[in-house]
């Protein structure tokens, strides 16, 4: 592999980058480029990374797909960010319950977005699942509930969908309770309950892409993916997920507080140290 003596071509596959999926890459971080695009580089047939934009000019989904898995952030967790979690089992949940029980809704609908390996998702399920239990309500079901799981990345995907985590993974936010409850050993790794993955359908999805196929929304979780996009994409997601959100739904962005400009179609909330979003009712 010869070495580049300019910025052009980090400039041409950062770019390439950001159009196949959005996330930024900039400068002062080219060498991740080179640490974790050089091998698909090599096998591509390619010396230089001039060479390899020329290839992936010419349009190829697996190997744009390759590209995506290696650059994406997965980093996700258990029950990340407790307040939330505090918020959604106090407040969130018992009125969207009520809603259910009162037959104003036949169906909560939840959009994990960048969903990762799942623990974002089956957190969801396992809240609702132990608010249930906790609070002996029994005319409420686990099927009442419909969760979408999606991400840009088919290797991620591919794990959520087992339902299987390494000891590592198990650590990183799951406390006993859970870890009990819902979750059985297997060798070196554990298996989530068969319960816990029903409710959730996984997807292939680009925040960058139409939305209207998924239908509307109780409750999205979007939680730090948009500071890896430019501003301009940012928006562009905001938008549509305010669409995609039924009126008093609420969107959640992790610690990502939104222009002011969305004010006018977002109110802003907070519980303790949590902001978070809701679409405003039309009268």
């Amino acid at each position: 592999m010869q070495e580049l003596t300019n910025d052009r071509e980090y400039k041409l596959i950062r770019q390439y980058i950001t159009d196949i999926c959005g996330v930024i890459i900039p400068p002062e971080k080219n060498y991740l480029i080179e640490t974790k695009l050089s091998s698909l580089m090599l096998n591509s047939g390619a010396l230089t990374f001039d060479e390899f934009y020329r290839i992936l000019s010419r349009g190829n989904h697996d190997l744009d797909q390759k590209i995506i898995n290696a650059i994406t952030v997965n980093e996700t967790l258990w029950f990340r960010d407790a307040v939330l979690w505090k918020f959604f089992d106090r407040e969130l949940l018992p009125k969207l319950i009520m809603q259910l029980v009162s037959g104003k809704k036949s169906k909560i609908r939840i959009w994990s977005a960048a969903s990762s390996t799942g623990q974002e998702a089956y957190s969801i399920v396992m809240c609702i699942d132990n608010y249930l239990k906790r609070n002996k309500i029994n005319n409420v079901y686990l099927s009442d509930f419909e969760i979408l799981a999606t991400d840009i990345s088919d290797r991620v995907l591919d794990i959520a969908k087992t339902g299987r985590y390494d000891k590592i993974s198990m650590t990183r936010g799951l406390n006993e309770h859970y870890k009990a409850a819902y979750f059985k050993s297997s060798n070196t790794a554990w298996d989530i309950d068969p319960r816990i993955k029903e409710p959730v359908k996984f997807k292939r999805f680009s925040l960058k892409d139409d939305y209207s196929g998924f239908g509307l929304f109780d409750v999205i979780f979007c939680r730090y993916v948009l500071i890896y996009f430019p501003d301009s994409l940012k928006e562009e997601i905001i938008l549509k997920m305010n669409k995609a959100l039924l009126d008093d739904g609420i969107l959640f962005t992790g610690n990502y507080v939104l222009y002011n400009m969305f004010r006018d179609i977002y109110s802003v909330d907070s519980y303790e140290n949590l902001t978070y979003y809701t679409k405003p009712v039309i009268t």
